[in-house]
């Protein structure tokens, strides 16, 4: 189906929202979708926010985040979204359930695992443990009924929807990347419906030629949508390398309210689709940030 019909059937007002990608991979396609069909009150998380999280705090979309950090890498640079939002309450207030990267990917490992915690030998002893009162317990210490050592514990992470950017999926849902996955696997897997996004959509010959690719299995997916460049700005391993530029000139082009409000008219809410998003983006960008191929560790499955 298309983002915008995947976004409206799975993704619902009040929604928790995984978000895939660790650089490689984000989804900002189903990101901006979510923006256009103006979706409210949305907790949304993934082990690093950024300017995908500096985009959804910016449209209202979101009123409390579950991650490590939500800036700018590029410069680095504020996110200025967020910085208004907990300093001014612009356009809302929200809540930031602050993570570290490891605790929150043992989250959503637990979830995906289908148990209710997952212990850890971190987090205690840092301002990360304390527990605000609006997030409310997001680890704790318990005794290990095997050595009565003392471990950190964490809870499970159940998205109610998630949705990734991948490079190819077949019709039915069997999605596979490589590169840099993150968090992505767990997260992914750990979600009650799934949208997948993919570069290509391939045979299902393809995707059994090479089945340890597979991050997430047909019989788990709601959703599959061809959605070509839906990672633009981060990347996409194989398919196009980040955009610098882009993503350095963000800040300065979102550091007021005008600002912001003219950079999202631009890019988000002033086009359909990616197919026009595309189209803003320009040819010679889009030739210049294409990857050049390279083939390598091919593996012998003779027998």
């Amino acid at each position: 189906m298309t983002m915008e019909e995947a976004i409206k059937k799975s993704v619902l007002n009040n929604d928790l929202v995984f978000l895939g990608g660790f650089s490689n991979g984000i989804p900002f396609s189903a990101a901006h979708e979510i923006i256009r069909q103006n979706k409210r009150n949305l907790k949304i998380c993934k082990c690093s926010g950024g300017m995908l999280f500096d985009q959804l705090i910016g449209a209202g979309v979101t009123d409390q985040i579950i991650t490590s950090h939500c800036w700018n890498p590029h410069g680095p640079q504020p996110a200025w979204n967020l910085k208004r939002a907990i300093e001014e309450g612009i356009p809302q207030k929200i809540v930031y359930n602050e993570q570290s990267l490891f605790m929150i990917n043992m989250s959503f490992f637990a979830g995906y695992m289908g148990v209710p915690f997952m212990p850890i030998r971190s987090i205690i002893g840092t301002d990360i443990y304390d527990h605000p009162k609006e997030v409310g317990l997001k680890a704790a210490v318990m005794e290990c009924p095997f050595t009565g050592e003392e471990l950190c514990v964490v809870p499970a992470i159940n998205p109610d929807v998630g949705v990734i950017q991948v490079q190819r999926s077949d019709s039915e849902g069997n999605a596979q990347m490589w590169g840099l996955i993150g968090d992505t696997k767990f997260g992914i897997n750990s979600c009650k419906k799934i949208i997948v996004a993919a570069e290509e959509i391939v045979d299902k010959k393809v995707i059994m030629e090479s089945p340890e690719r597979t991050i997430v299995s047909a019989n788990k997916v709601d959703a599959v949508v061809h959605e070509p460049w839906g990672g633009h700005p981060s990347y996409i391993q194989g398919f196009y390398y980040i955009d610098l530029e882009y993503r350095f000139n963000y800040a300065k082009e979102t550091k007021t309210v005008e600002d912001w409000e003219n950079w999202l008219e631009k890019w988000v809410t002033g086009v359909d689709d990616r197919e026009e998003y595309l189209k803003v983006l320009g040819t010679e960008k889009i030739t210049k940030l294409k990857a050049k191929s390279l083939i390598q560790g091919a593996v012998d499955y003779g027998y």
